[in-house]
């Protein structure tokens, strides 16, 4: 992880392209569906946090519009490093689904949508969040 956000550190600043090559664009989709697919035994979607209640709080955290533009980040709550893929399960742990595998196609897809949501907004990594 320190290895990864020394390297995502080189680009602090370089703003967001994901998602901007065509060939990407069926997996950008597929995430963009699981970011709308409701889940769980809370039946939540990604999209009922952060696009209907964005700027509120859970748990007094804010929710934000899930744009990751600092990860891997250092988070209050983990007292570590952590990468995109564990806020990810934590999230979907959280609304009482099965976690999806450290580095599935599943994961991957939704990380590629949530970073073609960021195009364009500079990368803050390291970042800190609560």
């Amino acid at each position: 992880m320190a290895l990864s956000a020394y390297v995502a550190q080189q680009s602090r600043g370089v703003p967001i392209a994901a998602g901007d090559d065509p060939e990407l664009a069926p997996f950008v989709e597929k995430g963009h569906a699981l970011f709308m697919q409701r889940q769980g035994q809370l039946n939540l979607a990604c999209a009922n946090c952060h696009d209907d209640n964005w700027d509120k709080k859970l748990a007094g955290s804010a929710i934000t519009q899930a744009q990751p533009t600092g990860y891997p980040l250092y988070r209050l709550e983990w007292q570590s490093l952590g990468s995109l893929q564990r806020r990810l399960r934590a999230c979907i742990t959280g609304i009482r689904a099965q976690a999806y595998d450290y580095g599935s196609p599943e994961l991957v897809e939704l990380e590629l949508y949530l970073m073609s949501r960021a195009r364009g907004m500079p990368v803050e990594t390291p970042a800190v969040r609560p």
